[in-house]
């Protein structure tokens, strides 16, 4: 299976709640970048706190998803565009994204995932301060 091929893998079994499946796509040291100023945000180190800080998506969000559209291919790196939705106490919101996936033994080892955070804390409302 490709880098890109697993990157599909991961966003259709997050999109199907399928997160045994997502977790075996992360390694075991893996870390998780996102933006420092929302609940769960920051970098998160660790295939298991990854998979916790998953959990508490429904905590923040009455509908949350991330649709990709495109994936590039760079080898070890993939780099994927899409549109991100979330629906919190404050409205909803819909914003474009992007995320660098780097892989090694085809196991994803670090993703970065950047979006309009500004938008994504509107929406949460009073939860944005969580």
């Amino acid at each position: 299976m490709s880098n890109v091929d697993t990157a599909r893998a991961a966003y259709d079994a997050f999109s199907s709640g399928d997160m045994a499946a997502l977790r075996e796509m992360f390694a075991e040291d893996a870390e998780w970048v996102t933006s420092d100023e929302l609940p769960l945000g920051g970098t998160t180190s660790g295939r298991d706190a990854i998979m916790e800080n998953f959990s508490q998506i429904p905590n923040y969000w009455s509908e949350f998803s991330v649709k990709p559209d495109q994936f590039i291919d760079g080898g070890d790196d993939v780099v994927v565009h899409g549109m991100q939705h979330g629906t919190g106490e404050g409205g909803s919101f819909d914003a474009p994204f992007l995320h660098l996936m780097h892989f090694e033994g085809g196991k994803l080892t670090r993703g970065e995932f950047d979006a309009d955070s500004a938008k994504a804390l509107k929406a949460l409302g009073s939860k944005a301060a969580a």
